[in-house]
C-alpha cells in the first residue's frame, strides 16, 4: 500500500494532523525531522548552522530519499520541496499531501522563524517572504491540497481524514 507524505507551511500541522491521520488509516507515522535529528545526532538549527542552507537541504534530502516504508504517513519539514529529487522519491512511493493554512493563521502558530530552525532558500527574512517562496512549490509538488480556512483543529483532523480517504478510495488502483 502507499504511504502519505504530508507537506506544507511550518505550523501547518505537519506532525500533529500527521500523527490522528495515521491513527485513523492504521498506517505508521514518521516525522523526518525526528529521522534527520536522530541520524545527525544534533537540533535541525545546529545542522542548519553548521552545513548552510544549501547543504542543509541536500542532508534533508538524502534523509528523504532513504525512507523506505509501506503504509506510513510522513510528516516532513516545511523545507523538503527544496529537493526536487527528494519530491520525486517521495512521490513515487504514494501521494504528497499539501495542508494550505492561510498566511495569519500560520503566523499566530510559528513563532520566530530563526528559533524553530527554518530554510528559505532565499534568504527571506519574514513568514510573508517564505509563504510566497514555498506556496508555489507545494502547490508543484502536491497530488491533493487539503484547505484548512476556517476550521478549527478538531475539523482539520476531519476534514484531512476525510479527504484523504475519498482520494485513496479514488486512486485504489495506485
Amino acid at each position: 500500500m502507499q504511504n502519505i507524505t504530508l507537506i506544507g507551511m511550518p505550523g501547518s500541522g505537519k506532525t500533529t494532523l500527521g500523527k490522528t491521520l495515521a491513527e485513523g488509516l492504521s498506517y505508521h507515522f514518521i516525522d523526518t525531522d525526528d529521522v534527520i535529528i536522530e541520524t545527525y545526532g544534533q537540533p535541525l538549527m545546529e545542522l542548519i548552522d553548521k552545513h548552510g542552507t544549501e547543504g542543509f537541504i541536500t542532508l534533508e534530502g538524502k534523509i528523504l530519499q532513504s525512507i523506505h516504508t509501506n503504509r506510513a504517513v510522513i510528516s516532513t519539514g516545511g523545507s523538503a520541496v527544496y529537493s526536487d529529487g527528494a519530491m520525486q522519491y517521495l512521490k513515487s512511493t504514494g501521494i504528497v499531501v499539501y495542508l494550505h493554512h492561510q498566511l495569519d493563521v500560520l503566523a499566530q502558530r510559528v513563532g520566530n522563524l530563526v528559533t524553530r530552525g527554518v530554510v528559505c532558500h532565499s534568504g527571506c527574512n519574514t513568514l510573508e517572504d517564505l509563504y510566497e517562496e514555498r506556496c508555489p512549490l507545494y502547490e508543484k509538488y502536491a497530488d491533493l491540497m487539503v484547505d484548512f480556512t476556517g476550521c478549527t483543529v478538531e475539523q482539520c483532523h476531519e476534514k484531512l481524514l476525510k479527504t484523504v480517504k475519498a482520494y485513496l478510495s479514488e486512486h485504489s488502483d495506485c
